[in-house]
């Protein structure tokens, strides 16, 4: 049985997640691939701290863009994440850039799943590749 290709777009509760979006759906009909959306939300204290309409914004905004949503509970985004990358094994995982008090959630996505190609998208549409070692050229000798 053939793998679908996929294109990975993980998503928060914010309306720039609609642009993220659009840049994975792009990606995916460049490639022929199906898009999918993930999103974490935390597990607080052992309740769910999600109001249910931002869920289903989410889950609109995955649909009209003919995406399927994955929403996780959890206290840890990073590890949740991984596993799911490691287990779709997408083309490529689209992420947001890093606000001012980031956490570092790209880089050790990069750091735990290397082989894994992660496209940063900008609210102006910019794409920005983070690729696999192997992946990238090298340079002439000189």
């Amino acid at each position: 049985m053939k793998k679908t290709k996929t294109v990975l777009v993980c998503v928060t509760p914010q309306e720039s997640s609609k642009q993220l979006v659009k840049a994975g759906k792009a990606i995916a009909e460049k490639h022929g691939a199906k898009l999918e959306v993930i999103s974490v939300l935390p597990f607080e204290q052992g309740e769910y701290k999600i109001e249910p309409n931002i869920l289903e914004n989410l889950y609109q905004t995955a649909s009209s863009n003919g995406g399927e949503m994955a929403i996780y509970f959890s206290d840890d985004p990073i590890l949740t994440v991984s596993a799911h990358v490691a287990k779709r094994k997408p083309l490529t995982l689209v992420v947001g850039f890093p606000g001012e008090n980031s956490n570092n959630f790209i880089g050790t996505i990069h750091l735990l799943l290397p082989d894994v190609p992660i496209s940063m998208a900008g609210e102006d549409g910019t794409v920005y590749n983070i690729l696999p070692q192997e992946a990238m050229p090298m340079p002439a000798a000189l």
